[in-house]
C-alpha cells in the first residue's frame, strides 16, 4: 500500500506533514505527523535523485529531514506523558533505521544533525537495555560510518559498552530471522568503531563476553540447517557469506585483544 499516495499527490502530502511537524502545532499533532512519516518510511527510503517521482524534489525531502529533527527535539523538551515520549523516540529510531538504507538519506541525515540526535539517545537506550532499539542504533551508526563520519565512541564509557553488549547478547538468538542477516555487516562496523578507540579502563572480562556472543552468533549463522531455512526464506547465500565474513573478522580481532590483555 502506498502511504504517500500517487506520484501526483506525494508533494502535497509531504508538504502537509512538514507543516504538521512545525513548532507551532500541538505536541499531539506533531506526534501524529511523526507516526505518519514512520508509516511511509519504506517509500521514503526508496526515493533517490535518480528514481524520484516527478513532483517530489530533493529540496522537499531536505525540508522534511529538518522538520523531523526539530519535531523530535521539541518532543523531548516539552514534558509530554512518558508513554508518548517513549513512542516518539521509538518511532524516530525505527524511522532513521529505515531511511539509512538509502545512501542519499544517510548523507542528508548526517548533514542535518540526525546522527548527533541518535547519539544523544544512547544513554536512555543503554539504561533501558532494549536490545532491539540498541541494534537499530548500531546499524544506523554503521551505515553512516561508510560515508566517513567520525563518532565519539569510547568503550571506556559504560553506556557504549551496554549499547554493544545488549544487542550482541540477543544476536545469537535472532540471527536466524529474515531481514536480520542483511544488517550484520553494518552492525559489525559500528562495533568496530567502538573498539577502535583506546581500551584503557575497559574490563577485560567485557571483551571476553563480547567475543563469546559474537562467536555464538557466528556458529549459529554458519549452521547448515539454519542457512537452509534462511535460503528458503529468500536470503541470498552471498548475504549470509558477507555476514559470516564480517563476524569472523570481528571475532578474530576480539580474540587478539583479549590475548593482548592477558599478556599484560
Amino acid at each position: 500500500m502506498q502511504v504517500l499516495g500517487s506520484p501526483t499527490k506525494q508533494q502535497c502530502y509531504i508538504s502537509s506533514l512538514i507543516r504538521c511537524l512545525h513548532s507551532t502545532t500541538s505536541p499531539r499533532v506533531r506526534h501524529a505527523a511523526l507516526r505518519a512519516v514512520f508509516e511511509a518510511r519504506e517509500e521514503l527510503a526508496s526515493i533517490t535523485s535518480a528514481s524520484m517521482p516527478q513532483d517530489v524534489g530533493v529540496q522537499l525531502l531536505d525540508e522534511l529531514s529538518k522538520a523531523l529533527l526539530a519535531a523530535v527535539r521539541l518532543g523531548a523538551d516539552a514534558q509530554l506523558l512518558t508513554t508518548i515520549l517513549t513512542a516518539v523516540h521509538y518511532c524516530y529510531i525505527r524511522l532513521i533505521y529505515a531511511l539509512t538504507e538509502n545512501d542519499e538519506w544517510c548523507r542528508r541525515l548526517a548533514r542535518d544533525g540526525h546522527l548527533d540526535r541518535c547519539i544523544s539517545l544512547v544513554d536512555g537506550v543503554s539504561q533501558k537495555g532494549d536490545s532491539d532499539v540498541g541494534f537499530y542504533l548500531l546499524v544506523i551508526f554503521g551505515r553512516i560510518a561508510f560515508s566517513g563520519k567520525n563518532f565519539p565512541f569510547s568503550p571506556a564509557e559504560e553506556r557504549w559498552r551496554l549499547l554493544l553488549e545488549n544487542p550482541w547478547n540477543s544476536a545469537k538468538y535472532l540471527v536466524g530471522e529474515d531481514g536480520y542477516v542483511d544488517e550484520i555487516p553494518a552492525f559489525v562496523t559500528a562495533t568496530r568503531l567502538n573498539l577502535s578507540i583506546s581500551n584503557d579502563g575497559v574490563p577485560k572480562e567485557w571483551f571476553k563476553g563480547l567475543a563469546a556472543d559474537v562467536h555464538m552468533t557466528l556458529v549459529n549463522l554458519g549452521d547448515p540447517k539454519r542457512q537452509a531455512i534462511l535460503a528458503n526464506d529468500g536470503v541470498a547465500q552471498a548475504t549470509m557469506d558477507a555476514a559470516l565474513s564480517s563476524m569472523q573478522g570481528l571475532y578474530d580481532d576480539l580474540c587478539c585483544m583479549t590475548e593482548g590483555q592477558n599478556a599484560l
